[in-house]
Formats: structure tokens, C-alpha cells, sequence
């Protein structure tokens, strides 16, 4: 009777299509909206204002109902109509509950128009969890009790005034609410005023002179790019020309080394965006079909993101390889060594740290119902990145787990960067023999096979990261491991060598080249059935540690046997239907955005493309999901990543081929 009763109420907004109300309905009401007394002295002054207010206005409004006609009511509800938007702005028992809903999304607008009327209102999420008096989850562990199918974690939109806290709200519903949940924590639009500290004014003096240096660099190197100035000072600054790096970019000339290198490239952080794209879903307000879509072969073309990760290190071993022998005279001295390593570093850390400070100093100023829905995470990732910036800076990020890191993607980089820093121990035993270089590289493959056994064990590491349960184990012991990364890296490093070091390809390859596509396209096919395989329905038993490793060994080991047949035969240009198709030179300009294409990308997902959203994320399929998140974030990346790239690491490079 009470839920009929308050729709009643709630129904009023269209008052010509309300006739009557049954007796006792003030009554009813107030009964509903009952709240000890004492509650108000433990909760703030002003929030038990307000919501005294509210309460008392609510009541009202059903009084008049008891009286009123349909011609009077809406005159004599006008005073107490910001209570009932108020209260309809309230998530109410959503349908759909046998999709696994988790998510009551209230009216976000609604809740909007009221904002200031009495009072200032706030739209929130009031996180439940399962049973009365039930122990919270730690909100630094929120994204792994997630994925935990034990856990049942429910949103509940809610429109309260601006003066309630967080701790207010949980107070009072876990007070007078009988429903078997257990309020933990609310996450609102709105937020406290961001303080500026003195670490906010020093990087926005950083960025201001970064801008200015950009702007008088572009108008000097355009206006004065036909004189003969040989002044290093000026030559400096129009390294920093958005005019000059804009065209290094976007040139198609010069033909590459590797000649597939920036195809690979470009689609495999492609492939990253895609896979990316769903993980925020899992937050969204149903879990069941995209639980179901793990057990769809297509599903697993976009799911399947890792496989872009090894192509990756594929990629940056082979083109690492090439150039060492190409220079094999210079490889034998520590200087050069050092130099390379110093390279790499200063060229992989200035986008991305620069992009950290502005990640930081932004997420208080993002607001709206997805960022609250998603708990505020990235606001939270924005937090730790204040406190262990340092972490990224010393490229050792990947050893932390994603929910404990800053900026979660950027793992990939550091893992990256600690290949490079034992490619030596991979590259000169085999400038000096063979026999020495199979000898060392037995050794690392050996090692990093035992390990990837072990930590599959030791953790009972489920087979892949999407996996019901285990997934952040899965991410922080095995995605992020730079060390289980090493034979996918020595093998493109070899297959560096062999390019560098033939001047064709072997008869075997030229004469078989057209069987050999089509076993790839086997094992293609067989990479993505395998994963499938591997799902488990919902609580059924995932695969045991030592299968899943097994598993994982052999899929990884597969695909990295397909991409270096891609770049060997793309090379020799064996194929030309496809190869010319890989090898075109319009690859090159999106080739040399990667880097600041995969820095962004995350950011701009969910504060430019999901951000956009009045409510919670609604997962309905993964083309939904291509369409609408993926496909827009690869398209507003290039012109940002362009942007990004001409100022900090296009700049970098010009300055360091000046000096050295």
C-alpha cells in the first residue's frame, strides 16, 4: 500500500490524470517518511535542516491530496513541488531484475531543475551492499570486489540536498531504512571545490610556459623558415613549432625500415581502445549480457585486446633488433648502450608525465552521473597520481596493481622500458656467437616460462582478464609482468637480425608463402576459439592454475609466431594483395601517433565520450559498445594526439638529434 501511495504522489506532476486519493493517505505517507528525532542531532546542522524541509514538505503535499480537486491541486501544490521533483528524482525498483541489474538510476535532470529552488540539491549513488550491518568493501579495492561474482554491489541514484555529507546519508539509511542493505558510501555530482595547492600553480606555470614557447616557436619557424639564421638558440625554439612538427608527422616519403611496423602499430592501440572500451560497463546498471557475451566468438575480436599488447613488444623488439645490426660496430660500447637507454627514456617520459599532471590537476573539474556511477575512479586515480607520480617517473609502475596504480594503462610503458633495459643481455651474446646467444636467450626463455608457471600456481591466475573472478590477479601477476614479456620481445629482436642481415627472403618462404598466410589465418582463428573455450558460465569452475598457464603460453606463444610472419612477409613484400594493403604509406603519419594515441586514450573514453551520458552506463552489446564508445574515441584521439605529440614528443627528438 505505501509503494501505491507514494507513486500516487509521485504522479501528481501530471495532475490532470489524478482523480482521486484514498483516505489516509497523509497519513500513509508521513508513516513512510517517519525518521526518529534523535537521527537529526547525529547528522550536520544544515543537512538536518534540509531534510527536515523535505520531509515536512512531502507531508504537506499529501494533506492537500486528501482535499484538493483536480482543478486545485496544481495551485495549491506549487509551494511544495521542488519536494516531490525531489523525490522523484529518487531511483525506485528498477525492472529488468532478472538481467542483473545493479544500478536504480534516479533523474539526474530532475534533480538538476530543483538545484537552488529551497535549497542546493545533489545527485548521487548510495553504494549498497547485501545484508543488514554488512562490513563495507574498501573503496581502493572497489574495482576487484566488482568483478567478484560473490559480491552484490548495488547503486541507488538518490537526489539529496547539497549540505547532506556522505557519511550523513549512509548514517540515515542505515537507520531508518528496513531493506536488507547496508549503505557504505555516496558518490556525488557535484564535489567540494578543488583547492589549489602550491604543486597546482607550479605545473599550471609549466604548462603556460610550454604554451607560450609553442606559440612563438610556431610563429618564428613560419615567418622566418626560408632564412639562413644559424642561431642554436633559435634553432632550439622551432623545435617546439607545431608548423614543422605537424608536417614530420604527417609526411609519407621516406619509406620505413620495418615496413608494417606503423600498420601494426596504429590498429593494435586501436585494438587496446576496443578492448578497453567495455571494461567500464562492468560498473554499468546490468552485468548479464555482457557476461553472456564472453561465450560469442565475435565478442572475443574486440575482448581479446592482449593480443595488440603482444604485438606491441613484437613490433619494438624487431625494430630495435634491425637497428642494432644494422649498427653492429657501435652495439659493443657501454656508451652506446647508455645513450639508447637514455634515449628511450626521455622520449617515453615527457608525454606521458606531462599528461599525468594534467590527468591530476582535471578529474575535480570532470563532473556528471557516469564519473559518479564509476565511483569516482578516476577522480581516486587522479589522488594516487598526486602522491606516487614518482612510481611512473622511474618506469616501475607495472609492479603495482591497477587498482592501486596511477593511470592504469600506463603499465605497458614501463614494461616496455624495462625490455630495453635488458636487450643487452639479449642482443650482445648473439653478436658474439650463435652458440652464446641461443645459450643466454634459453636461459631468459627458460626463466620467464618457469615464471609464468609459478605465478599461475602460486596465484591460481585465472586463463585470460575476463574471468568472473581473478581479474585484477590476472592483470597485476601476468598482463603487467614485463619479465613473462621477454621471449615475445627476444623474438622480434631476431627477427630484427634476420631482416637486417638478408637481403630477400629464403626459397622455403617465397615458394610456401601462400600456404603459410593460410595456416596463419588458422592459427588466427584458433588465438580467438581457444580464449572462447576457456569461459566458464557463471558459477561454474574456471580452468585449473596449471591449464590456464599452459593455456596462456600457447595462445601467446601462437600469435607472436603470427605477427613475426606478418612483418617478415611484409618485408619481402611476399603477397602483394596483401602486403601492399599493410605497407601503404598512409600508415606512417597514424604510425607516429601511437604512442600519444594510447597516452590518451583512457581519458579521453571516459571524460570525454562516456562522460556525456544523465545516468549510469547501460550495457546493451559489444557493436553498441564499438559504435558508440570505441569508434568516437579513436576519432577525437588523432587530432589530440596529433596536437600532443608536436608539442612533447615530437620536440624531444628534434632537441636530442641537435645536441647529440
Amino acid at each position: 500500500m505505501k509503494l501505491v501511495c507514494i507513486h500516487i504522489l509521485l504522479a501528481i506532476q501530471n495532475a490532470e490524470s489524478l482523480s482521486f486519493v484514498p483516505p489516509g493517505f497523509q497519513q500513509i505517507i508521513s508513516n513512510s517518511l517517519n525518521i526518529p528525532p534523535q537521527l537529526f542531532t547525529e547528522i550536520s546542522p544544515k543537512c538536518a535542516q534540509d531534510t527536515g524541509f523535505l520531509m515536512n514538505s512531502l507531508s504537506k503535499s499529501a494533506k492537500i491530496l486528501e482535499t484538493c480537486d483536480l482543478e486545485s491541486c496544481p495551485e495549491k501544490l506549487t509551494d511544495h513541488l521542488f519536494a516531490i521533483k525531489q523525490f522523484d528524482a529518487f531511483g525506485k525498483l528498477p525492472p529488468g531484475i532478472t538481467q542483473w541489474t545493479t544500478v536504480s538510476d534516479g533523474s539526474y535532470k530532475t534533480c538538476m531543475e530543483i538545484d537552488g529552488l529551497k535549497y542546493p540539491t545533489n545527485y548521487c549513488y548510495l553504494m549498497l551492499i547485501l545484508g543488514k550491518n554488512t562490513t563495507c568493501p574498501q573503496l581502493s579495492t572497489l574495482s576487484h570486489e566488482m568483478t567478484d561474482p560473490e559480491n552484490i554491489i548495488i547503486k541507488l541514484g538518490i537526489c539529496i540536498p547539497e549540505s547532506c555529507s556522505s557519511k550523513d546519508i549512509v548514517h540515515i539509511f542505515n537507520s531508518v531504512s528496513s531493506l536488507p542493505f547496508t549503505a557504505c558510501e555516496t558518490f556525488c555530482v557535484k564535489k567540494p571545490q578543488a583547492i589549489h595547492t602550491f604543486s597546482f600553480w607550479i605545473f599550471l606555470f609549466f604548462i603556460t610556459t610550454v604554451i607560450l614557447v609553442v606559440f612563438f616557436g610556431t610563429i618564428l619557424d613560419y615567418y622566418l623558415v626560408d632564412t639562413d639564421d644559424k642561431d642554436f638558440r633559435f634553432r632550439i625554439l622551432c623545435c617546439f613549432s607545431l608548423y614543422s612538427n605537424f608536417k614530420q608527422i604527417i609526411r609519407t616519403k621516406e619509406v620505413p625500415r620495418i615496413k608494417s611496423a606503423d600498420f601494426l602499430k596504429f590498429w593494435s592501440v586501436v585494438w587496446v581502445i576496443i578492448g578497453h572500451s567495455p571494461v567500464n560497463f562492468l560498473m554499468g546498471d546490468t552485468v548479464k549480457a555482457m557476461v553472456e557475451d564472453r561465450k560469442k566468438l565475435a565478442t572475443h575480436l574486440m575482448l581479446d585486446a592482449a593480443y595488440s599488447v603482444e604485438t606491441f613488444f613484437v613490433v619494438s623488439g624487431t625494430l630495435l633488433g634491425y637497428g642494432l645490426w644494422k649498427n653492429t660496430a657501435l652495439v659493443r660500447s657501454r656508451m652506446f648502450w647508455l645513450k639508447l637507454l637514455a634515449r628511450r627514456y626521455i622520449r617515453l617520459v615527457p608525454p606521458l608525465m606531462v599528461f599525468i599532471g594534467i590527468f591530476v590537476f582535471s578529474a575535480p573539474y570532470f563532473q556528471g552521473p557516469v564519473i559518479a556511477s564509476l565511483f569516482d575512479n578516476l577522480e581516486k586515480q587522479g589522488d594516487k597520481c598526486a602522491n606516487t607520480w614518482w612510481i611512473n617517473f622511474l618506469m616501475i609502475q607495472n609492479f603495482r596493481k591497477p587498482s592501486e596504480n596511477c593511470y592504469a594503462p600506463s603499465w605497458y610503458i614501463a614494461a616496455d622500458f624495462q625490455c630495453f633495459l635488458i636487450a643487452p643481455l639479449l642482443v650482445i651474446p648473439w653478436m658474439r656467437s650463435q652458440k652464446l646467444g641461443i645459450k643466454y636467450s634459453a636461459s631468459l626463455v627458460a626463466g620467464s616460462i618457469f615464471s609464468t608457471f609459478f605465478v599461475f600456481i602460486a596465484y591460481s591466475i585465472p586463463p585470460s582478464n575476463y574471468s568472473l573472478r581473478g581479474m585484477e590477479d590476472y592483470l597485476t601477476y601476468v598482463h603487467q609482468n614485463g619479465f613473462l614479456r621477454i621471449p615475445t620481445f627476444l623474438a622480434g629482436i631476431l627477427l630484427g637480425k634476420v631482416l637486417a642481415t638478408q637481403n630477400g627472403p629464403s626459397d622455403f618462404f617465397r615458394n610456401n608463402h601462400g600456404k603459410i598466410w593460410l595456416l596463419c589465418g588458422i592459427a588466427i582463428f584458433q588465438c580467438f576459439y581457444g580464449k572462447l573455450l576457456a569461459v566458464t558460465d557463471f558459477g561454474e569452475e574456471e580452468m585449473g592454475s596449471l591449464s590456464s598457464a599452459i593455456h596462456h603460453i600457447f595462445h601467446r606463444t601462437l600469435w607472436t609466431f603470427i605477427i613475426i610472419w606478418v612483418i617478415y612477409a611484409c618485408q619481402y613484400d611476399l603477397t602483394l594483395l596483401v602486403t601492399s594493403f599493410i605497407n601503404h604509406l598512409i600508415w606512417q603519419p597514424l604510425g607516429r601517433l601511437t604512442y600519444c594515441i594510447y597516452v590518451i586514450h583512457w581519458w579521453m573514453m571516459i571524460y570525454v565520450v562516456l562522460n556525456q551520458l544523465d545516468r549510469s552506463l547501460h550495457y546493451v552489446s559489444m557493436n553498441q559498445v564499438l559504435l558508440t564508445v570505441s569508434l568516437p574515441t579513436v576519432i577525437l584521439c588523432l587530432p589530440v594526439a596529433l596536437i600532443w605529440s608536436s608539442m612533447f614528443e615530437v620536440p624531444i627528438a628534434r632537441i636530442e638529434k641537435l645536441l647529440f
